[in-house]
């Protein structure tokens, strides 16, 4: 199978096993790879200390035995032939003690002057294990760490075999020279050390297996734990959730009613606006139609044809300002018109009533927009201007309006004397805005998202300036 398809195996798997599967899987393999090393570790040190103590053992057995024998010969060349029979004997008297299957004693120059190996006698030969012994170090090497006589002697024999250098002491001087070699049979070393090696390995796997199975039974917890957790921020995510809709409904009800309350307030106004032409101005209007057909129909004298005059004009003055009112209360023309059109007919209507003249500049404008905010607009524009017109004679009025960052901006300014210090006392809204129509609009703007900000200053005029969102209402 190509390396590619192989990969593309192991990124599904892990897209299909989860973190929890992944986290344990990567522990597990640390676990194992760890107590692996350890028990390595462990058995190899093991090993090295048996074959050392098997070795120093032998060692000392060694140097007892042939200490007194080659004692007072001359450390070269083969040894005499009364010597070597008397090294023979004892190694057959010992084999059975030392387990010993061959002997073999070098001098300083690496020749050999004992073997039981007959061949090998006067032969000069060289290891590093060798020279190690002449330095004064006992080396054993086991099995397949022989050196290559050793090794060929191994498959021989058909044994594992311990090969153990010890050095040869001179009683007298203490200086080495001479050593020792001898191969030693293993088989019981290696089986000891191989039931050594099977406890290691057992407590080994099994505090793997301990160590694994808390791993997995924590994990497991953990999970559970977790997974519990998840489903009680599922839960209340949840219940946040509605607990949004049910605030967001609450919100758009709310809104929805404070809209319905505008057009109920506008229409409460119309009704107004429209009794008050049928009513009160009905029965003002015959008033004073008598009055002046009793003043031009009979003779009277001078002083009460000059009340029931005043009468007469003071009748149909109050008659002009019910009318006015009612006109301003009333706007059924707003149905169907535009932005533009909305704001032109209140100037228009402000400049008929008081016959002063409204600059105007409408830059670009939606051609349609709800109800409530042309209402809203058309409101503002009336109040500002009879505010003006009040309170500044109508001096320099001028209405802007043009949309501007998502938001139609509708800036009223005049030219006249603007806030005095002494009216700083009269009723203000929050926004710094005196009278009790303004805060009433900025109210309706809010409701509406926007807003309504009043700027003055004594001698320089009044600017009101009302931002309304496009899609408002």
């Amino acid at each position: 199978m190509p390396k590619s398809d192989i990969s593309l195996i192991l990124q599904r798997f892990g897209r299909q096993m989860g973190l929890y599967s992944q986290v344990v899987i990567a522990i597990a393999l640390v676990i194992c790879m760890s107590m692996a090393a350890l028990g390595y570790w462990v058995n190899a040190y093991i090993r090295n200390v048996e074959v050392e103590s098997a070795a120093d053992a032998s060692a000392v057995y060694m140097n007892i035995i042939f200490e007194p024998v080659l004692r007072g010969v001359e450390r070269r060349g083969t040894l005499p032939p009364h010597v070597e029979r008397q090294l023979d004997e004892l190694l057959m008297r010992h084999t059975h003690e030392t387990a010993i299957e061959t002997a073999v004693i070098w001098w300083q120059d690496g020749t050999v002057a004992y073997s039981t190996d007959k061949r090998l006698t006067g032969r000069q030969m060289s290891s590093d294990q060798l020279d190690a012994a002449f330095g004064g170090q006992v080396v054993a090497e086991l099995m397949e760490n022989l050196t290559d006589h050793g090794a060929r002697r191994q498959e021989r024999l058909g044994q594992p075999l311990l090969e153990i250098y010890v050095p040869l002491s001179d009683r007298d001087s203490g200086v080495v020279t001479a050593v020792g070699e001898f191969y030693q049979n293993a088989a019981e070393l290696q089986a000891q050390m191989n039931r050594v090696a099977a406890r290691i390995w057992g407590v080994v796997g099994l505090t793997t297996a301990l160590m694994l199975t808390l791993l997995i039974l924590t994990a497991t917890r953990a999970r559970r734990i977790v997974r519990a957790q998840q489903d009680e921020l599922r839960h209340r995510l949840d219940i946040s959730q509605q607990l949004a809709r049910q605030n967001a409904d609450l919100r758009q009800a709310a809104e929805t009613a404070k809209l319905e309350a505008i057009k109920v307030n506008e229409d409460l106004l119309t009704r107004i606006g429209a009794d008050l032409h049928d009513g009160p101005l009905q029965l003002l209007g015959l008033i004073v139609l008598r009055l002046s057909g009793l003043a031009s129909g009979r003779a009277e004298e001078d002083a009460v044809a000059r009340e029931r005059q005043k009468t007469a004009e003071l009748a149909a003055r109050t008659m002009q300002e019910l009318r006015n009112l009612a006109y301003g209360l009333s706007i059924p023309e707003l149905d169907g018109l535009t932005v533009p059109e909305t704001l032109s007919l209140a100037i228009s209507r402000h400049e008929s009533q008081t016959g002063t003249t409204v600059s105007r500049r409408l830059g670009k404008l939606p051609a349609r927009l709800s109800e409530p905010a042309r209402i809203c607009l058309y409101r503002i524009v009336q109040e500002s201007l009879n505010n003006a017109f009040r309170h500044a004679g109508g001096r320099d009025q001028q209405v802007r309006a043009e949309t501007r960052d998502g938001e139609i901006e509708l800036v009223i300014s005049d030219a006249g004397p603007g806030l005095q210090p002494e009216g700083a006392k009269a009723p203000q809204n929050g926004n710094g805005m005196p009278g009790l129509g303004l805060p009433g609009l900025a109210r309706r703007l809010q409701t509406l998202g926007g807003r309504l900000d009043a700027s003055s200053e004594p001698g320089r005029g009044t600017t009101i300036t009302a931002r309304l969102p496009v899609d408002a209402g």
